[in-house]
């Protein structure tokens, strides 16, 4: 054993900066949860991804960075120490960490372990006060993943040596359902006056978070959703609800609490709408502040509120819609009015301006005369490649240095590429993966906003794009529809076809979503797809569905899962024979028929045995031939010799399913490859993964993550020996997020490239060696 190992590392030495990867994608995505400005630093921002942890900014948005490797990539919230550069704070669904290498590396607050902080704020008096919200902000699903209740006592962390150690304090001992801490503001004259916005209520401390007390709410109003304060400490304004999440604007004296409804003025009602998050500018006078307020989800725009005091009495305010709409910006590749889910005016020593989003995009407001003019910071348009919707056209946009957002499936045809994206539809380049659009995801109401599955077939010929396209968000597919493109002219040019499925069940698929589509590699006119609790279709001819589709005829695909494979309830991949046609693989992913099932047509008559027996939704079965042998390689949960619980394994077979042998497990990752945030997680880290695997020559890709962390322990790269034994190397390189959903090989410019898509980093490409 110890020589393995001493193999293992050596090997993995030598291997390591050979190649780097490259990432493809068209920038920002998932859902940008803040943008926080340095105080200490003018141009220097952080994004705060749902997805993929943290990216920075020293140039004012003009390019991002990953920085930091955080123990868990769900974040929520970030906070700087005044003064200080090197001390950073960031909250995650999992717990609290602090870094004091400006976001190089961070430490793991155990005892916030397992404990959502939504909000976080530095003392800016003191800067060995820093206080932490307990609070999930509006990702109420995924409140409870660690075993945080909703319900309970309002609570924050505080710490009073700049982060070293932490308390628990109650700012309420009595029992909420919902004790959601939306944000803390300290007030910059007092350095004793804290006050926390909370679904409780507002809570305002006079010794700096030690004893809280509760600040009565308007009448007739529901949950706090946020609290801010203007700069000389005197005026509260605040968002409540009272209908959900949607409710009103309030403001008040912080003497003497008296609420005032400020959802009027200068003739202008703004609505009922999801306020949340309030701010105000800085450079507010004494007695005038502008003020804005965030929208959780709702895309009626950004708008400003002018406030004129007199003492306690407001005098006279008005409201402005400085963003709203598509129209007179930039709005990059993701075309979509505002929800500006945060609003942030910048430090006082920075030049005026507004940062705000889209959802999944990054803007900045400059003020220009009375006109805030905004400015896209999340992608790069690309004006020597056009798409047109609706009567215009639109460039295609690469990255700024952010990734994007979770995709299911990518395909590749010389210079095009597709990716099949949650949320956001097929998103394309036609010019190898440099810039991007997913215009044409628009092609109906609701759009086709969901694309779980992509594959090209007929390569030979010209070659036709075939995908799972519906609408839906979150995962939340609707139907199965089948679409198909030729690549006549490999641009824009190229249109979708509706060809399968969906409620009126065309082309006699069924409605249930297809999860995954492979062409088979003897015959690359037949086409394979899984129907989500209806079976296994194969398209025999799809240049001939293609063509009778446009002309109008009817075809009929055939269903050919029957017997032990009936009733599989989902697939997570097809694996058609590499060198006969009339056999495919699939596994069961779910229900009472997991694992891997072998199909073959006999004088056209399919039929079923069942050759592995594994589990979990995500594993996948991969085929392939290498100089006249055929290779078989299950990802995922096994009820084999060698299983490991929910932790998958990597089996081979070398005989086309007749047996299997273990090869790669956790324990082989855990010898190739150390990561500095691995003990600190380790109770709660489970090796598994999202797909991704692949068999090419004689190598296998697979990799180990846990989506619930978000976070990749490696991705691993095999060699099979002649003796069938498998020699494993880290092939992570610079891969920060390897959550691999599917991985394919393709050349460009005659060069052959590994491309991978991921559960929430978007695409990425290597050149294979």
């Amino acid at each position: 054993m110890k020589k393995i190992l001493l193999y293992l590392i050596v090997f993995t030495s030598n291997f390591s900066g050979f190649s780097q990867w490259q990432s493809i994608n068209p920038g920002a995505g998932g859902q940008v949860q803040d943008i926080v400005c340095d105080p200490n630093t003018p141009g220097r921002l952080i994004l705060v991804s749902d997805m993929e942890g943290i990216y920075e900014t020293l140039d004012d948005g003009e390019s991002w960075h990953i920085m930091g490797d955080l123990h868990q990539n769900r974040v929520f919230s970030v906070a700087y120490s005044k003064g200080d550069t090197s001390k950073l704070f960031v909250g995650t669904l999992y717990g609290l960490e602090v870094s004091s290498d400006s976001g190089k590396t961070f430490k793991l607050i155990e005892q916030t372990k397992r404990t959502s902080i939504a909000t976080l704020a530095v003392n800016p008096h003191n800067n060995n006060i820093v206080i932490a919200g307990v609070g999930w902000r509006d990702d109420y699903e995924f409140s409870d993943t660690f075993g945080l209740k909703q319900s309970g006592k309002g609570e924050i962390y505080r710490s009073t040596d700049a982060g070293n150690t932490w308390n628990l304090v109650y700012f309420d001992t009595d029992i909420s359902e919902d004790r959601n801490v939306v944000n803390i503001e300290f007030d910059k004259t007092d350095s004793n006056v804290v006050y926390v916005g909370s679904s409780m209520g507002i809570y305002k401390s006079s010794d700096a978070g030690q004893t809280w007390e509760k600040i009565k709410s308007p009448s007739s109003t529901e949950k706090n959703r946020g609290v801010a304060l203007s700069p000389d400490g005197k005026i509260l304004y605040a968002a409540y609800s009272t209908n959900g999440n949607k409710g009103y604007l309030y403001a008040s004296s912080t003497s003497t609490i008296n609420w005032i409804e400020v959802s009027f003025g200068n003739n202008e009602f703004l609505g009922n709408y999801d306020f949340w998050h309030p701010e105000v500018d800085p450079r507010s006078k004494t007695d005038s502040h502008k003020v804005t307020f965030g929208l959780q989800s709702g895309r009626e725009g950004v708008f400003e509120g002018t406030f004129e005091w007199h003492g306690d009495m407001l005098s006279h305010y008005s409201w402005s819609t400085i963003w709203v709409g598509t129209k007179g910006f930039d709005t990059g590749w993701d075309f979509a009015p505002t929800n500006p889910r945060f609003v942030h005016y910048t430090p006082l020593n920075w030049e005026r301006a507004l940062w705000s989003t889209t959802n999944q995009t990054i803007f900045q407001g400059l003020l220009d005369g009375d006109t805030y003019q905004w400015k896209n910071k999340y992608c790069i348009p690309n004006e020597s490649i056009k798409v047109s919707q609706w009567g215009m056209e639109f460039p295609t946009y690469a990255s700024r240095g952010t990734e994007s957002t979770y995709t299911y499936d990518i395909a590749v045809h010389n210079n095009y590429v597709v990716q099949g994206m949650g949320d956001n539809g097929a998103v394309e380049s036609w010019d190898g993966g440099k810039t991007w659009s997913n215009m044409q995801h628009r092609l109906t109401i609701p759009p086709i906003s969901d694309v779980q599955a992509v594959d090209i077939a007929n390569r030979s010929n010209t070659p036709i794009v075939v995908a799972q396209m519906t609408s839906g968000y979150g995962g939340g597919a609707l139907n199965g529809n089948l679409y198909a493109k030729r690549l006549v002219n490999n641009s824009p040019k190229d249109q979708w076809v509706f060809i399968g499925g969906g409620w009126q069940q065309k082309g006699g698929l069924p409605s249930g979503v297809f999860r995954d589509i492979a062409v088979s590699p003897v015959n690359d006119k037949r086409v394979f797809v899984y129907s989500t609790d209806n079976g296994l279709y194969m398209i025999d001819d799809i240049e001939q569905t293609l063509k009778n589709t446009e002309e109008g005829k009817e075809t009929t695909c055939v269903k050919i899962s029957n017997g032990i494979a009936d009733g599989i309830y989902a697939v997570k991949k097809i694996a058609p024979h590499p060198t006969n046609q009339n056999i495919v693989f699939i596994n069961g992913t779910r229900g009472d028929k997991e694992g891997v099932f072998r199909g073959e047509a006999t004088n056209g008559k399919w039929q079923w045995t069942k050759v592995y027996d594994g589990a979990n939704w995500d594993s996948e079965i991969v085929a392939w031939e290498n100089k006249g042998k055929v290779y078989l390689f299950f990802s995922g949960a096994s009820k084999e010799k060698g299983g490991d619980g929910s932790n998958f394994v990597g089996a081979l077979s070398l005989d086309e399913g007749k047996t299997w042998k273990t090869v790669i497990t956790k324990e082989t990752a855990k010898k190739l490859r150390a990561n500095s945030w691995y003990n600190a997680i380790a109770d709660d880290f489970r090796f598994m993964n999202k797909g991704g695997a692949l068999g090419y020559k004689n190598e296998i890709i697979m990799s180990f993550y846990d989506h619930t962390m978000q976070k990749a322990y490696g991705v691993f790269k095999g060699t099979i020996q002649k003796n069938g034994t498998v020699t494993w190397q880290d092939w992570t390189d610079n891969l920060h997020f390897g959550g691999l959903t599917s991985t394919v090989i393709a050349n460009q410019n005659g060069v052959p490239y590994v491309f991978v898509s991921t559960a929430g980093a978007g695409a990425w490409k290597r050149q294979l060696d």
